[in-house]
């Protein structure tokens, strides 16, 4: 027996102190069960008890969402050696699973791989409650749609198991071969699937804890963009009026005719006060945006006009887009050249940063059938994490030559909307701006 193995413990053993609640109670009331399912009248056989303790005791001390996943990936894999895992997990942004953590897998066999909530594996998953063993369980792989199944090919999985918190299906784990070919064994199952309860609360208390930091954030830059805007209404109309007789006064000099030197120095000026007057234009277009003539459009006709407006700038720098939008119009009652501003904004930052070329991924859906969500994703540099916060902040820009009032501009559409708007980046992975927008009624 591998020294790094416990045998079953007696029921005492495993209850331990009687006055432990919450989480911890829990995972022992688990293992108890498991005890008793594999004993029985049967013979002792080995069991390795010290991987709950040491994941029950690591949840304690855990709130971010990666250390979670990850650390219940290695002790996984700690127990039930498989060449590959991956955990999906669903991102309320984007309305779909997504992979959150993985093993034995390059990021690059990840990308583009997801589920939503419709597709027939979650939907039994969901139901079901239990695992899906690909190799033995035909009929369910046979109930799934050519993607899905596609999907399970690319990552190797041989086991499926849902992640449930509060009867909601929060995420999916995925499992590869053993390393040893052997099938899965009843015990082997039967040790992930305990896991998993306890994971899945780990893992919604986590995501409650991102979302409510997340809200309290947006309630903050709202109140600071509405001081903000304040200011910068009166500021533009007090710098327009003298800005006004300084251009008139450049205008006639140049007129009178001086010298070649005077007229460039001239025509320097006046071209440096027209860049002041699109500064201040758009400080009044975040403070106080246009009055808006709301109509009905479709929202997957005005982001093919988008694409189209940026087509020569993407060809220029080598940028491939790719598009995806329901078969069915996502009809909104807004301003259409306020969204054709905001979407031409934001695929204008995603060409922009990749100078040297790459991809932008602009999709659309429906996830909650309430609002359209609009994703649009390039393969870029990315935003370092401390300017996250700040890239809505007007005349924050990290680009060369920027006024820093486009995304402020862009939040400001957004909110008129009734909408919401989000950036989600890393260093050397690229950006995703997700925009959601109310549906007409």
């Amino acid at each position: 027996m591998p020294s790094d193995r416990l045998r079953i413990p007696s029921e005492n053993q495993i209850t331990g102190r009687t006055d432990i609640t919450g989480p911890a109670a829990a995972m022992k009331l688990t293992i108890r069960a498991i005890w008793q399912k594999l004993t029985g009248k049967t013979k002792e056989r080995a069991f390795p008890l010290h991987v709950f303790k040491e994941f029950e005791e690591s949840l304690d001390l855990i709130e971010d969402l990666d250390q979670i996943a990850l650390n219940f990936l290695g002790k996984t894999r700690e127990v039930v050696p498989a060449d590959r895992l991956a955990l999906f997990i669903y991102d309320q942004d984007l309305g779909r699973f997504k992979a959150a953590a993985w093993q034995g897998i390059d990021e690059s066999e990840l990308k583009g791989l997801s589920f939503v909530r419709t597709d027939p594996l979650v939907k039994w998953l969901k139901v079901n409650k239990a695992c899906f063993d690909v190799k033995s369980q035909p009929g369910v792989l046979e109930y799934l749609s050519p993607c899905e199944k596609e999907t399970l090919s690319s990552l190797g999985a041989e086991l499926c198991f849902p992640i449930m918190s509060m009867n909601r299906l929060i995420g999916l784990f995925f499992i590869g071969r053993k390393l040893s070919g052997k099938a899965f064994g009843r015990q082997e199952i039967s040790f992930i699937s305990s896991l998993v309860p306890q994971t899945g609360i780990a893992l919604e208390n986590a995501i409650l804890y991102k979302e409510q930091r997340e809200r309290f954030r947006r309630m903050l830059r709202a109140d600071k963009l509405a001081t903000i805007g304040e200011l910068a209404a009166g500021a533009a109309h007090e710098i327009r009026n003298p800005l006004t007789a300084v251009k008139s006064s450049l205008q006639y000099l140049q007129d009178k005719g001086p010298d070649e030197t005077a007229r460039k120095l001239l025509a320097t000026a006046l071209e440096e006060t027209g860049r002041i007057e699109e500064i201040l234009s758009g400080m009044l277009s975040f403070s106080r945006p246009s009055e808006m003539k709301k109509e009905r459009h479709d929202l997957s006709e005005i982001l093919r006009e988008c694409l189209e407006l940026i087509s020569f700038q993407a060809r220029k720098n080598k940028v491939v887009i790719v598009q995806a939008y329901p078969d069915a119009p996502l009809v909104l009652f807004a301003d259409r050249s306020q969204l054709k501003q905001l979407f031409l904004n934001i695929l204008l930052n995603a060409v922009q940063a990749m100078s040297a070329g790459g991809e932008i991924r602009v999709q659309a859906s429906v996830p909650d059938g309430v609002k359209a969500l609009v994703s649009v994703a390039d393969t870029g540099e990315g935003i370092l994490e401390e300017n996250l916060d700040r890239i809505f902040d007007p005349f924050f820009t990290t680009k060369k030559g920027g006024t820093g009032l486009g995304l402020s501009i862009c939040y400001g559409i957004v909110k008129s909307h009734e909408g919401e708007i989000e950036v989600k980046s890393r260093p050397g992975q690229g950006t995703t701006v997700i925009v959601k927008l109310p549906l007409e009624a």
